[in-house]
């Protein structure tokens, strides 16, 4: 078969699922992972056809497109600051404003990397915990997760990175003890009501880690108020604490940081000027 159309089916089966051109990006993708080809061949060869073997697996990759699975779990690897990283069910899939707190928090320490020690919380993947460890190389840095798979995920990506990372099997809400006091925490923790769970796509909501997305709806701060717990015996006087944070609980984040003695509390926006990060200063 012709592998023009190869994308036709593509484009007819997954265009109700997602628009024209993230199909589009997600078949040269996968004719580059799993064909070797570039993304210009059928500019280059319009009539080149697959073997019967390439022909199965890419029809095999379609099916799992269909089913709502994302073209992550499916390649097996996510982009992360320039990084490849293993992902897989069961591990969340980095996301491009993750980056802007890792980006963050090098534009601020990076005079002083070299004398931190970095807790990332609910590591997940290990992306934070890498993308801190490349751009700030002399810090030692540590990630905490309470799923043994998202641990063998984080360190199968630190390995692939060369990247020296400790790493901890224990959940932020009953860590018992680690290796404090650090300079700098930081965490993505799970913020996102159990309600709007409806309103998200199908590739997020039925396949992506439920326990690493969702809160109660009663208690959307529930992890935040864990970490200040964490903060309490883990962050040093004078450390600093930095969170990814739901758009709509902004305020409410400032107030517990405040209230649990936090100063120089401040609240950035996204590159889509969303609330998203907040930071703070242990007193």
């Amino acid at each position: 078969m012709e592998l023009r159309k190869v994308r036709q089916d593509f484009r007819s089966h997954l265009t109700g699922l997602y628009p024209d051109t993230e199909v589009d990006a997600m078949f040269y993708v996968l004719i580059q992972d799993f064909l070797g080809l570039p993304r210009h061949i059928l500019g280059l060869e319009p009539q080149v056809s697959l073997s019967p073997q390439e022909f199965k697996k890419m029809y095999e990759v379609l099916d799992s497109l269909k089913s709502g699975q994302p073209l992550q779990y499916v390649t097996g690897r996510a982009t992360f600051l320039d990084m490849d990283l293993a992902v897989g069910p069961g591990v969340l899939i980095p996301r491009p404003e993750t980056e802007e707190l890792v980006q963050w928090i090098r534009e601020c320490h990076n005079e002083t990397g070299a004398e931190l020690r970095v807790l990332d919380v609910g590591t997940g993947s290990g992306c934070i915990a890498i993308g801190l460890k490349k751009m700030l190389p002399e810090a030692e840095v540590h990630g905490l997760d309470r799923s043994h798979r998202a641990l063998f995920f984080a360190q199968k990506n630190a390995e692939s990175q060369h990247l020296n990372i400790s790493w901890h099997l224990a959940d932020m809400q009953m860590p018992g003890e680690i290796v404090g006091p650090f300079d700098l925490i930081v965490s993505n923790p799970p913020y996102i009501p159990e309600s709007e769970a409806k309103k998200m796509h199908t590739n997020v909501r039925d396949f992506e880690p439920s326990e690493a997305l969702f809160v109660p709806d009663e208690d959307p701060l529930l992890f935040y108020k864990a970490l200040m717990g964490l903060c309490g015996s883990e962050l040093k006087t004078g450390g600093w604490l930095y969170l990814e944070i739901h758009e709509n609980f902004g305020d409410e984040v400032e107030d517990l940081l405040c209230s649990h003695g936090f100063e120089d509390v401040l609240l950035k926006k996204d590159i889509f000027g969303k609330p998203r990060f907040v930071r703070g200063k242990m007193m």
